[in-house]
């Protein structure tokens, strides 16, 4: 539910949500934050990586987050923030301070790590928790690569992800695509790839993997953004 009436949302947000408070606030780098939130109801939550949870972020507006972990004995989440053109979210999420009170619906959704000998994560910097998650249940074979700015300034030094900076040119998904076209990829038949982020460059990557041969079992997509659109 990207947007809705304002009486609409007053009215379902405390039915679903389950109230937290912002214990930790890292900045990674300039667009970049790491926000941890904790509360006695996210304890017991049951979680998948890459579920995701929603914020009410605007009187109106909703928007969704893959978290980048969640402990549901701890009663405890991180969200890694990234600060994408001047949306609601984007706003709503730089206010955010130690003990600030949200609320946080869900977790939902059906995407998640496929059963795979290897995984390959390509995508861009709005997904660098939804790989940091995937990344700490992986069994067997983990690479990709995620698309930056050229001077890199928004891939932290933050994680244990083997994944490569690639940098942005002109068209966004070609850099992804080079790298795809020159990367030693594994076996077809035991391996996954999962395209996220920008839904311009996931669809120009589908495409290159099923020229290539790809069946379209082995590929996942989850879109977070597309040009011109606001909420996806």
């Amino acid at each position: 539910m990207p947007e809705l009436p304002v009486f609409l949302a007053n009215a379902l947000e405390p039915r679903f949500a389950r109230p937290a408070v912002v214990t930790e606030v890292d900045v990674l780098a300039p667009r970049l934050r790491r926000v941890r939130f904790e509360g006695p109801a996210l304890q017991g939550v049951s979680f998948r990586p890459g579920q995701e949870i929603e914020f009410r972020v605007s009187d109106r507006a909703f928007r969704h987050y893959t978290p980048a972990s969640f402990d549901g004995d701890a009663g405890r989440l991180e969200v890694v923030f990234f600060t994408h053109g001047h949306g609601p979210g984007s706003a709503w999420s730089q206010t955010l301070e130690r003990g600030h009170h949200v609320n946080v619906l869900g977790p939902g959704g059906r995407f998640g790590l496929r059963d795979a000998r290897a995984h390959v994560l390509l995508g861009d910097e709005t997904t660098i928790g939804l790989f940091a998650c995937l990344a700490r249940v992986v069994q067997g074979e983990l690479l990709g690569a995620v698309e930056v700015d050229p001077d890199g300034r928004d891939f932290p030094r933050l994680t244990d992800l083997p994944l490569a900076p690639v940098v942005r040119t002109a068209a966004r998904g070609d850099a992804l695509a080079r790298w795809l076209e020159s990367a030693d990829l594994p076996e077809r038949s035991t391996t996954c790839i999962y395209l996220a982020g920008h839904t311009g460059s996931i669809v120009k990557l589908r495409t290159r993997l099923r020229r290539l041969g790809w069946p379209r079992a082995s590929i996942r997509t989850k879109p977070y953004w597309a040009d011109g659109k606001r909420g996806l």
